[in-house]
């Protein structure tokens, strides 16, 4: 009986392979259909988007009227024009306030002292 196990599991696994390999021959075929399928859905969503896409651009050209500020293209542009734009803006933060505020003085009564030295 244990000499037939051996031949036994080789004839499942032999039969198991030729399903196996019937399995992937037939793959392409059933997988041409969900292609398709998957390419169609794509296209819709990509229609939508495109179109969302399109309302967003028309709002914000709609609402943005001024130019775009451009960027700059090197570091020292940047540190350039920042010191220019901190030149002519006036700078408010900082000043000093003069602001007069009465001077409150410590009255000490004769009471409190002799109160402590009683105790």
């Amino acid at each position: 009986m244990i000499e037939y196990l051996p031949s036994l599991l080789l004839l499942c696994l032999l039969i198991s392979a030729v399903f196996l390999i019937r399995l992937i021959l037939e793959m392409p075929n059933s997988m041409d259909s969900k292609t398709d399928s998957i390419t169609a859905e794509v296209r819709q969503v990509s229609e939508v988007l495109d179109d969302i896409a399109d309302l967003i651009n028309d709002a914000l050209n709609a609402v943005a009227n001024s130019p775009i500020a451009q960027t700059a293209s090197s570091p020292m542009e940047s540190i350039l024009s920042g010191l220019i734009s901190s030149v002519m803006t006036p700078k408010t933060h900082g000043n000093p306030q003069t602001q007069d505020r009465p001077i409150q003085e410590i009255d000490i009564s004769p009471q409190v002292e002799t109160e402590n030295e009683s105790n």
